[in-house]
Protein backbone atom coordinates (compact mmCIF):
# COMPACT_ATOMS: atom_id res chain seq x y z
CA UNK A 1 0.00 0.00 0.00
CA UNK A 2 2.86 2.23 1.07
CA UNK A 3 4.72 1.29 -2.07
CA UNK A 4 1.44 2.07 -4.08
CA UNK A 5 0.99 5.45 -2.23
CA UNK A 6 4.99 6.73 -3.23
CA UNK A 7 3.92 5.70 -6.82
CA UNK A 8 0.75 7.55 -6.90
CA UNK A 9 2.83 10.80 -5.51
CA UNK A 10 5.60 9.97 -8.07
CA UNK A 11 3.23 10.30 -11.27
CA UNK A 12 1.00 13.39 -9.87
CA UNK A 13 4.89 14.90 -9.39
CA UNK A 14 5.91 13.97 -12.79
CA UNK A 15 2.83 15.18 -14.51
CA UNK A 16 2.84 18.49 -12.68
CA UNK A 17 6.51 19.24 -13.50
CA UNK A 18 5.68 18.21 -17.11
CA UNK A 19 2.60 20.73 -17.21
CA UNK A 20 4.84 23.43 -16.27
CA UNK A 21 7.31 22.63 -18.54
CA UNK A 22 4.97 22.68 -21.26
CA UNK A 23 3.24 25.99 -19.61
CA UNK A 24 6.57 27.57 -19.42
CA UNK A 25 7.68 26.80 -22.89
CA UNK A 26 4.52 27.98 -24.03
CA UNK A 27 4.35 31.20 -22.35
CA UNK A 28 8.46 32.25 -23.13
CA UNK A 29 7.24 31.40 -26.40
CA UNK A 30 8.11 35.02 -27.84
CA UNK A 31 5.58 34.58 -31.07
CA UNK A 32 1.48 34.75 -29.78
CA UNK A 33 -1.84 34.89 -31.48
CA UNK A 34 -5.39 35.39 -30.21
CA UNK A 35 -8.46 35.04 -31.91
CA UNK A 36 -12.66 35.92 -32.13
CA UNK A 37 -15.27 36.94 -34.06
CA UNK A 38 -18.98 38.79 -32.65
CA UNK A 39 -21.86 38.88 -34.11
CA UNK A 40 -22.82 42.37 -35.23
CA UNK A 41 -25.81 42.06 -37.17
CA UNK A 42 -29.39 44.45 -37.21
CA UNK A 43 -31.93 43.26 -35.90
CA UNK A 44 -35.04 42.69 -38.51
CA UNK A 45 -36.66 46.46 -37.65
CA UNK A 46 -33.68 48.54 -37.97
CA UNK A 47 -32.24 46.72 -41.02
CA UNK A 48 -33.15 49.24 -43.75
CA UNK A 49 -31.74 50.90 -46.77
CA UNK A 50 -30.68 54.51 -47.87
CA UNK A 51 -35.01 54.89 -48.57
CA UNK A 52 -36.16 53.26 -45.40
CA UNK A 53 -36.74 50.17 -47.11
CA UNK A 54 -36.84 46.98 -45.33
CA UNK A 55 -34.32 44.10 -45.78
CA UNK A 56 -34.05 40.58 -44.94
CA UNK A 57 -31.86 39.03 -42.86
CA UNK A 58 -30.18 36.19 -44.91
CA UNK A 59 -27.20 35.67 -43.34
CA UNK A 60 -25.80 37.18 -39.83
CA UNK A 61 -23.35 39.75 -40.59
CA UNK A 62 -19.71 39.43 -37.65
CA UNK A 63 -16.69 41.44 -36.64
CA UNK A 64 -13.44 39.00 -36.70
CA UNK A 65 -10.55 39.43 -34.51
CA UNK A 66 -7.02 38.13 -35.32
CA UNK A 67 -4.43 39.35 -32.33
CA UNK A 68 -0.71 38.94 -33.34
CA UNK A 69 1.68 39.82 -30.27
CA UNK A 70 5.87 39.34 -30.10
CA UNK A 71 7.48 40.21 -27.12
CA UNK A 72 7.11 44.09 -27.55
CA UNK A 73 4.69 44.91 -29.98
CA UNK A 74 0.85 43.99 -30.31
CA UNK A 75 -1.78 44.56 -33.43
CA UNK A 76 -5.58 43.60 -33.72
CA UNK A 77 -6.68 43.20 -37.36
CA UNK A 78 -10.64 43.35 -37.47
CA UNK A 79 -12.59 42.25 -40.13
CA UNK A 80 -15.91 43.59 -40.32
CA UNK A 81 -18.67 42.35 -42.93
CA UNK A 82 -19.78 45.86 -43.63
CA UNK A 83 -19.36 48.05 -46.52
CA UNK A 84 -17.20 50.37 -44.55
CA UNK A 85 -15.95 50.63 -40.72
CA UNK A 86 -13.83 53.08 -39.02
CA UNK A 87 -14.18 54.13 -35.43
CA UNK A 88 -11.53 56.01 -33.34
CA UNK A 89 -13.75 55.26 -30.44
CA UNK A 90 -12.75 51.61 -30.75
CA UNK A 91 -9.00 52.30 -31.70
CA UNK A 92 -8.79 54.39 -28.20
CA UNK A 93 -10.92 51.68 -25.87
CA UNK A 94 -8.55 48.73 -27.24
CA UNK A 95 -5.58 50.57 -26.60
CA UNK A 96 -6.80 52.21 -23.32
CA UNK A 97 -8.37 48.51 -22.20
CA UNK A 98 -7.10 45.88 -24.05
CA UNK A 99 -3.12 47.26 -24.30
CA UNK A 100 -2.80 46.89 -27.97
CA UNK A 101 -0.31 48.59 -29.54
CA UNK A 102 -1.99 49.39 -33.17
CA UNK A 103 -5.76 48.48 -34.68
CA UNK A 104 -6.37 48.09 -37.99
CA UNK A 105 -10.28 48.05 -38.63
CA UNK A 106 -10.85 46.82 -41.98
CA UNK A 107 -14.44 45.67 -43.51
CA UNK A 108 -14.64 43.07 -46.41
CA UNK A 109 -16.71 45.99 -48.22
CA UNK A 110 -19.90 43.25 -48.60
CA UNK A 111 -23.24 45.92 -49.90
CA UNK A 112 -25.55 43.77 -48.57
CA UNK A 113 -23.97 44.46 -44.94
CA UNK A 114 -26.12 47.13 -43.52
CA UNK A 115 -26.02 50.18 -41.08
CA UNK A 116 -30.05 50.79 -39.80
CA UNK A 117 -29.01 54.19 -41.25
CA UNK A 118 -27.73 53.44 -44.33
CA UNK A 119 -23.99 54.44 -43.32
CA UNK A 120 -22.92 51.15 -44.93
CA UNK A 121 -24.04 52.10 -48.44
CA UNK A 122 -22.62 55.53 -48.26
CA UNK A 123 -20.52 57.42 -45.60
CA UNK A 124 -23.32 60.39 -43.98
CA UNK A 125 -21.29 62.80 -45.88
CA UNK A 126 -21.66 61.13 -49.05
CA UNK A 127 -23.90 63.35 -50.57
CA UNK A 128 -21.62 66.36 -50.09
CA UNK A 129 -17.93 65.50 -51.28
CA UNK A 130 -18.14 62.14 -53.18
CA UNK A 131 -18.95 63.65 -56.72
CA UNK A 132 -18.31 66.87 -55.65
CA UNK A 133 -14.38 66.38 -55.11
CA UNK A 134 -14.59 68.25 -51.96
CA UNK A 135 -13.00 66.47 -48.60
CA UNK A 136 -14.55 65.04 -45.98
CA UNK A 137 -14.82 66.87 -42.55
CA UNK A 138 -11.91 67.14 -40.89
CA UNK A 139 -12.85 65.12 -38.31
CA UNK A 140 -11.67 61.39 -38.28
CA UNK A 141 -15.30 60.13 -36.71
CA UNK A 142 -18.08 60.46 -38.66
CA UNK A 143 -20.61 62.58 -37.34
CA UNK A 144 -23.88 61.35 -35.81
CA UNK A 145 -22.42 57.83 -35.96
CA UNK A 146 -21.92 57.05 -32.14
CA UNK A 147 -25.64 58.14 -31.68
CA UNK A 148 -27.06 55.77 -33.42
CA UNK A 149 -27.66 52.66 -31.43
CA UNK A 150 -26.34 49.27 -33.77
CA UNK A 151 -23.65 51.29 -34.67
CA UNK A 152 -22.89 52.28 -31.24
CA UNK A 153 -23.31 48.97 -29.88
CA UNK A 154 -21.28 47.64 -32.67
CA UNK A 155 -18.42 49.85 -31.55
CA UNK A 156 -18.78 48.08 -27.94
CA UNK A 157 -18.83 44.21 -29.45
CA UNK A 158 -16.01 44.93 -31.56
CA UNK A 159 -14.11 46.90 -28.84
CA UNK A 160 -14.60 43.33 -26.17
CA UNK A 161 -13.71 40.85 -28.87
CA UNK A 162 -10.66 42.26 -29.01
CA UNK A 163 -10.38 42.29 -25.90
CA UNK A 164 -11.28 38.80 -25.90
CA UNK A 165 -9.26 37.88 -28.42
CA UNK A 166 -5.88 39.35 -26.13
CA UNK A 167 -7.17 37.43 -23.22
CA UNK A 168 -7.26 33.83 -25.15
CA UNK A 169 -3.59 33.97 -26.58
CA UNK A 170 -1.73 30.95 -27.45
CA UNK A 171 1.79 30.83 -28.45
CA UNK A 172 1.66 30.75 -32.37
CA UNK A 173 3.86 29.97 -35.75
CA UNK A 174 2.63 31.93 -38.69
CA UNK A 175 3.27 31.28 -42.67
CA UNK A 176 1.58 33.15 -45.47
CA UNK A 177 2.50 32.62 -49.16
CA UNK A 178 0.22 33.59 -52.77
CA UNK A 179 -0.55 31.82 -55.83
CA UNK A 180 -2.20 31.85 -59.03
CA UNK A 181 -6.43 32.15 -58.79
CA UNK A 182 -8.70 31.56 -61.74
CA UNK A 183 -12.44 30.97 -61.20
CA UNK A 184 -15.60 31.19 -62.96
CA UNK A 185 -17.11 33.78 -60.69
CA UNK A 186 -14.64 36.67 -60.21
CA UNK A 187 -12.82 39.03 -60.83
CA UNK A 188 -13.01 41.43 -64.07
CA UNK A 189 -11.82 44.70 -64.59
CA UNK A 190 -14.88 47.22 -64.46
CA UNK A 191 -13.64 49.92 -66.37
CA UNK A 192 -13.81 49.17 -70.18
CA UNK A 193 -11.47 51.48 -72.35
CA UNK A 194 -11.81 52.00 -75.86
CA UNK A 195 -10.04 54.47 -78.07
CA UNK A 196 -9.04 56.21 -75.00
CA UNK A 197 -12.92 56.40 -73.61
CA UNK A 198 -14.40 54.73 -70.81
CA UNK A 199 -17.99 53.27 -70.21
CA UNK A 200 -18.74 50.98 -67.04
CA UNK A 201 -18.41 47.10 -67.46
CA UNK A 202 -20.65 46.62 -64.05
CA UNK A 203 -20.92 42.80 -65.48
CA UNK A 204 -19.39 40.46 -67.71
CA UNK A 205 -21.66 37.21 -68.54
CA UNK A 206 -18.89 36.24 -71.08
CA UNK A 207 -16.02 36.00 -69.42
CA UNK A 208 -14.39 38.56 -71.55
CA UNK A 209 -10.21 39.24 -70.80
CA UNK A 210 -9.56 42.48 -68.86
CA UNK A 211 -6.93 44.39 -67.42
CA UNK A 212 -5.69 44.97 -64.89
CA UNK A 213 -7.02 42.35 -62.54
CA UNK A 214 -5.03 40.51 -60.02
CA UNK A 215 -4.82 36.72 -60.84
CA UNK A 216 -3.53 35.77 -57.03
CA UNK A 217 -4.75 34.83 -53.64
CA UNK A 218 -2.77 35.83 -50.39
CA UNK A 219 -2.94 33.43 -47.54
CA UNK A 220 -1.61 33.96 -43.89
CA UNK A 221 -2.30 31.04 -41.74
CA UNK A 222 -1.68 31.25 -37.77
CA UNK A 223 -1.09 27.50 -36.20
CA UNK A 224 -0.15 26.53 -32.53
CA UNK A 225 3.22 24.56 -31.48
CA UNK A 226 1.40 21.47 -32.34
CA UNK A 227 0.93 22.81 -35.53
CA UNK A 228 -3.28 22.76 -35.57
CA UNK A 229 -4.60 26.10 -37.83
CA UNK A 230 -5.93 28.77 -35.53
CA UNK A 231 -6.50 31.20 -38.07
CA UNK A 232 -6.63 31.23 -41.92
CA UNK A 233 -6.82 35.10 -43.47
CA UNK A 234 -7.15 34.79 -47.23
CA UNK A 235 -6.38 38.30 -49.12
CA UNK A 236 -8.36 38.81 -52.48
CA UNK A 237 -9.55 42.00 -54.53
CA UNK A 238 -13.00 41.88 -55.60
CA UNK A 239 -16.23 43.95 -54.76
CA UNK A 240 -18.40 42.27 -53.15
CA UNK A 241 -21.46 43.52 -55.05
CA UNK A 242 -23.78 40.09 -56.28
CA UNK A 243 -26.02 40.99 -53.64
CA UNK A 244 -26.22 44.66 -53.46
CA UNK A 245 -30.02 45.46 -54.02
CA UNK A 246 -31.14 42.04 -53.52
CA UNK A 247 -33.28 43.60 -50.25
CA UNK A 248 -31.08 41.69 -47.82
CA UNK A 249 -28.62 41.95 -45.11
CA UNK A 250 -25.73 39.12 -46.45
CA UNK A 251 -21.83 38.74 -45.94
CA UNK A 252 -22.11 38.13 -50.07
CA UNK A 253 -19.27 35.90 -51.10
CA UNK A 254 -16.70 36.57 -48.22
CA UNK A 255 -19.34 34.95 -45.94
CA UNK A 256 -19.63 32.13 -47.68
CA UNK A 257 -15.55 31.70 -48.16
CA UNK A 258 -14.59 31.91 -44.53
CA UNK A 259 -17.66 29.51 -43.41
CA UNK A 260 -16.20 26.86 -45.79
CA UNK A 261 -12.50 27.75 -44.51
CA UNK A 262 -13.98 27.00 -41.44
CA UNK A 263 -15.76 23.61 -42.06
CA UNK A 264 -12.67 22.28 -43.42
CA UNK A 265 -10.03 23.13 -41.06
CA UNK A 266 -12.41 23.33 -37.66
CA UNK A 267 -14.41 25.08 -35.22
CA UNK A 268 -11.21 26.43 -33.68
CA UNK A 269 -9.55 27.83 -36.83
CA UNK A 270 -11.27 31.43 -37.61
CA UNK A 271 -11.49 31.93 -41.10
CA UNK A 272 -11.20 35.75 -42.08
CA UNK A 273 -11.19 37.85 -45.50
CA UNK A 274 -8.56 40.17 -46.30
CA UNK A 275 -9.75 42.65 -48.83
CA UNK A 276 -7.24 44.26 -50.81
CA UNK A 277 -7.20 46.69 -53.68
CA UNK A 278 -11.05 46.47 -55.16
CA UNK A 279 -11.47 49.93 -56.61
CA UNK A 280 -11.98 48.90 -59.77
CA UNK A 281 -12.51 45.17 -59.51
CA UNK A 282 -15.85 43.23 -59.63
CA UNK A 283 -17.14 39.77 -59.98
CA UNK A 284 -18.44 38.59 -63.26
CA UNK A 285 -22.06 38.12 -62.86
CA UNK A 286 -24.60 41.03 -61.44
CA UNK A 287 -27.21 42.37 -62.60
CA UNK A 288 -27.75 39.27 -65.12
CA UNK A 289 -29.05 37.33 -61.87
CA UNK A 290 -32.32 36.53 -61.06
CA UNK A 291 -33.89 34.93 -57.80
CA UNK A 292 -32.06 32.41 -55.98
CA UNK A 293 -29.68 32.15 -58.64
CA UNK A 294 -28.37 35.20 -57.63
CA UNK A 295 -27.67 33.49 -53.94
CA UNK A 296 -25.94 30.45 -55.41
CA UNK A 297 -23.78 32.36 -57.45
CA UNK A 298 -22.47 34.26 -54.32
CA UNK A 299 -22.20 31.18 -52.53
CA UNK A 300 -20.03 29.47 -55.29
CA UNK A 301 -18.11 32.75 -55.45
CA UNK A 302 -17.07 32.01 -51.76
CA UNK A 303 -16.32 28.27 -51.94
CA UNK A 304 -14.55 28.99 -55.04
CA UNK A 305 -12.09 31.48 -53.61
CA UNK A 306 -11.75 28.94 -50.33
CA UNK A 307 -10.48 26.16 -52.23
CA UNK A 308 -8.25 28.73 -54.12
CA UNK A 309 -6.87 29.60 -50.88
CA UNK A 310 -6.26 26.07 -49.37
CA UNK A 311 -4.68 25.23 -52.53
CA UNK A 312 -1.94 27.40 -52.15
CA UNK A 313 -1.52 26.64 -47.86
CA UNK A 314 -0.85 22.85 -49.56
CA UNK A 315 1.87 24.60 -51.18
CA UNK A 316 3.13 26.32 -47.86
CA UNK A 317 6.60 25.08 -46.77
CA UNK A 318 7.91 24.76 -43.39
CA UNK A 319 5.64 25.14 -39.98
CA UNK A 320 5.78 28.89 -39.91
CA UNK A 321 7.97 30.82 -38.10
CA UNK A 322 8.01 33.04 -34.63
CA UNK A 323 8.00 36.27 -36.04
CA UNK A 324 9.19 39.60 -34.92
CA UNK A 325 6.44 42.29 -35.38
CA UNK A 326 7.29 46.11 -36.74
CA UNK A 327 5.43 48.42 -37.38
CA UNK A 328 5.25 52.19 -38.93
CA UNK A 329 2.63 54.83 -39.49
CA UNK A 330 2.78 57.36 -41.86
CA UNK A 331 0.55 60.58 -42.39
CA UNK A 332 0.43 61.75 -45.64
CA UNK A 333 -1.01 65.49 -46.40
CA UNK A 334 -2.31 65.13 -50.16
CA UNK A 335 -3.72 67.84 -51.95
CA UNK A 336 -7.49 67.49 -53.23
CA UNK A 337 -8.14 67.38 -57.16
CA UNK A 338 -10.35 70.54 -57.00
CA UNK A 339 -9.32 73.84 -54.75
CA UNK A 340 -6.59 74.14 -52.59
CA UNK A 341 -7.74 71.77 -49.79
CA UNK A 342 -5.70 69.04 -48.37
CA UNK A 343 -6.62 65.87 -46.63
CA UNK A 344 -4.74 64.04 -44.11
CA UNK A 345 -4.52 60.03 -45.00
CA UNK A 346 -3.10 57.33 -42.87
CA UNK A 347 -1.24 54.30 -43.73
CA UNK A 348 -0.04 51.47 -41.37
CA UNK A 349 2.76 49.36 -42.60
CA UNK A 350 3.27 46.10 -40.96
CA UNK A 351 6.40 43.63 -41.52
CA UNK A 352 5.95 40.40 -40.09
CA UNK A 353 9.17 38.40 -39.83
CA UNK A 354 10.71 38.77 -43.47
CA UNK A 355 7.97 37.47 -46.12
CA UNK A 356 5.03 38.91 -45.24
CA UNK A 357 4.21 42.95 -45.38
CA UNK A 358 0.49 45.07 -45.34
CA UNK A 359 -0.10 47.94 -46.24
CA UNK A 360 -3.30 49.52 -44.61
CA UNK A 361 -4.76 52.10 -46.89
CA UNK A 362 -8.28 54.20 -45.80
CA UNK A 363 -9.67 53.48 -49.03
CA UNK A 364 -10.29 51.83 -52.15
CA UNK A 365 -7.31 51.49 -54.49
CA UNK A 366 -6.83 50.30 -58.16
CA UNK A 367 -5.36 47.09 -58.41
CA UNK A 368 -2.81 48.40 -60.48
CA UNK A 369 -1.72 49.85 -57.26
CA UNK A 370 -1.68 46.39 -55.30
CA UNK A 371 0.43 45.45 -58.85
CA UNK A 372 3.08 48.25 -58.53
CA UNK A 373 3.48 47.65 -54.69
CA UNK A 374 3.82 43.88 -55.10
CA UNK A 375 6.35 43.96 -58.30
CA UNK A 376 8.35 46.74 -56.24
CA UNK A 377 8.60 45.89 -52.63
CA UNK A 378 11.59 43.43 -51.22
CA UNK A 379 9.21 41.35 -49.07
CA UNK A 380 7.54 38.24 -51.11
CA UNK A 381 4.14 38.39 -49.52
CA UNK A 382 3.00 42.20 -49.66
CA UNK A 383 -0.34 42.84 -49.45
CA UNK A 384 -2.74 46.19 -49.64
CA UNK A 385 -5.48 46.23 -46.98
CA UNK A 386 -8.32 48.41 -48.50
CA UNK A 387 -10.97 49.82 -46.66
CA UNK A 388 -8.56 49.60 -43.46
CA UNK A 389 -8.20 52.60 -40.90
CA UNK A 390 -5.77 52.47 -38.20
CA UNK A 391 -7.21 55.55 -36.44
CA UNK A 392 -5.20 58.52 -37.96
CA UNK A 393 -6.06 61.16 -40.33
CA UNK A 394 -9.65 60.73 -42.45
CA UNK A 395 -11.39 57.40 -41.72
CA UNK A 396 -12.30 57.33 -45.32
CA UNK A 397 -11.36 58.68 -48.96
CA UNK A 398 -13.10 56.86 -51.20
CA UNK A 399 -11.54 55.58 -54.61
CA UNK A 400 -8.10 55.90 -55.10
CA UNK A 401 -7.35 55.60 -58.80
CA UNK A 402 -4.12 55.53 -60.83
CA UNK A 403 -3.43 59.10 -62.62
CA UNK A 404 -3.90 57.37 -65.85
CA UNK A 405 -7.34 56.33 -64.87
CA UNK A 406 -8.38 60.01 -63.57
CA UNK A 407 -6.93 61.18 -67.37
CA UNK A 408 -9.29 58.55 -68.78
CA UNK A 409 -12.31 59.11 -66.18
CA UNK A 410 -15.10 57.36 -65.65
CA UNK A 411 -16.77 56.03 -62.39
CA UNK A 412 -14.26 55.96 -59.45
CA UNK A 413 -11.60 58.17 -61.69
CA UNK A 414 -13.23 61.24 -61.88
CA UNK A 415 -16.76 59.98 -59.72
CA UNK A 416 -16.59 59.17 -56.52
CA UNK A 417 -13.04 60.40 -56.10
CA UNK A 418 -11.74 63.76 -54.69
CA UNK A 419 -7.69 63.19 -53.91
CA UNK A 420 -5.08 64.87 -56.29
CA UNK A 421 -4.78 62.23 -59.55
CA UNK A 422 -1.11 61.16 -58.02
CA UNK A 423 -2.26 60.36 -54.65
CA UNK A 424 -2.45 56.83 -54.80
CA UNK A 425 1.25 56.57 -56.25
CA UNK A 426 2.05 58.40 -53.02
CA UNK A 427 0.64 56.12 -50.54
CA UNK A 428 2.16 52.87 -52.71
CA UNK A 429 5.85 55.23 -52.55
CA UNK A 430 4.94 55.71 -48.94
CA UNK A 431 4.38 52.18 -48.29
CA UNK A 432 7.41 51.20 -50.31
CA UNK A 433 9.54 53.17 -47.97
CA UNK A 434 8.21 52.11 -44.98
CA UNK A 435 8.83 48.19 -45.48
CA UNK A 436 12.30 49.30 -46.81
CA UNK A 437 13.02 50.84 -43.26
CA UNK A 438 11.77 48.18 -41.66
CA UNK A 439 13.26 45.70 -42.95
CA UNK A 440 16.70 47.29 -42.76
CA UNK A 441 15.57 47.91 -39.23
CA UNK A 442 17.43 46.32 -36.87
CA UNK A 443 14.67 45.96 -34.20
CA UNK A 444 10.90 46.61 -33.22
CA UNK A 445 9.63 50.19 -34.94
CA UNK A 446 6.35 51.51 -32.96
Amino acid sequence: MKQQLVTACLSVTLALFSFRQSHSADSDTPFSAGTSKVDITPTAENAVDLFGQPLRLRDPLFARVLVLNDEKVSIAIVSADLIVFASQKVIAEAKAKWGVDHVILSATHTHAGMNPRGMLIKPPAAPDWTRSGKAPAESVDWPGLSADPWYAETESKVVAAIGKAMQNRFAARIVAGKGPFESAYMAHNRRLVRDGRVSALWENPDRRPTQPIDPTVGVIRVDDLSGKPRAFAVHYACHPVALMGAGVVSRDFPGTMVDYLEQELGDDCLGMFLQGAQGDLDPYDLHNLRGENRFNIARQSGISLAKGALRVAEELKGSGQSPKLQVRESLLTLPNRNGNKKTDVGLLTVLIGRDLALVAIPGEPFVQHQLDLTEKSPIANTFILGLAYHGQGTPFVVYIPTVQAVREGGYGATECSFLAPDAGAKMVAEGLIAIQQLTNSKGPVR
